[in-house]
């Protein structure tokens, strides 16, 4: 269902994507194996949809023109059947999970493939995006996994975390962390200080 409740998309395993609004109800027959997912971006002009023929299509849905022309492939991304997509809101970025296990990131203005995240041990099975994309994606598969992803706050670019070991949230990716300078202070034995204070107290005398 599209945001402003004016279109509604089903897939099925029959092969075909049926767009349901207004101005046509007519069946678009554009993948040539099981159509397994389909998400709108927020304003409903676009439509992606996911296949077990390995290939992700985007669809424009403005002035209806995707009747006759189709939808554009995005292929060379995934090696098994796509099984699950998630588009931005803002449609700037794509989101990708496959039966090969893996999780790609896409700019659907290029129709590039930016990312893959590996990790799973089988069938990565859903995708989902945070509104402020600070959160990636997660990732459920049948390995009963979750793989997170984060957006470094510092350089901007996602990185997987695939387990917390404490309630913080890391913003950081390990490359900014090891950039960053030491938040820690040196013991008194290793401190530059000319003349340490090592046990005791100092006198004034």
């Amino acid at each position: 269902l599209s945001c402003c409740g004016s279109r509604v998309a089903s897939v099925s395993a029959d092969r075909t994507i049926k767009l349901w609004d207004l101005q046509a109800k007519r069946t678009t027959i554009n993948h040539s194996n099981v159509v397994s997912s389909c998400c709108f971006n927020g304003n409903g002009h676009f439509l992606c949809t996911a296949s077990w023929d390995k290939t992700l299509k985007l669809w424009d849905l403005q002035g209806g023109q995707f009747r006759s022309r189709g939808g554009t492939a995005l292929q060379r991304g995934h090696e098994g059947s796509v099984s699950c997509c998630v588009l931005s809101a803002d449609g700037d970025l794509l989101v990708s999970g496959s039966y090969d296990r893996t999780v790609a990131l896409w700019d659907p203005s290029s129709l590039c493939r930016t990312l893959v995240l590996r990790g799973h041990s089988d069938w990565v099975t859903d995708v989902s995006l945070s509104a402020d994309r600070k959160l990636v994606l997660f990732s459920g598969c049948h390995d009963d996994a979750l793989a997170v992803s984060l957006q470094c706050e510092e350089c901007g670019r996602p990185f997987p975390v695939s387990r917390l070991l404490t309630s913080d949230l890391l913003t950081r990716c390990v490359f900014c962390r090891l950039k960053a300078p030491p938040t820690f202070r040196l013991p008194p034995s290793l401190s530059p200080c000319p003349s340490p204070l090592i046990g005791g107290e100092r006198s004034d005398a």
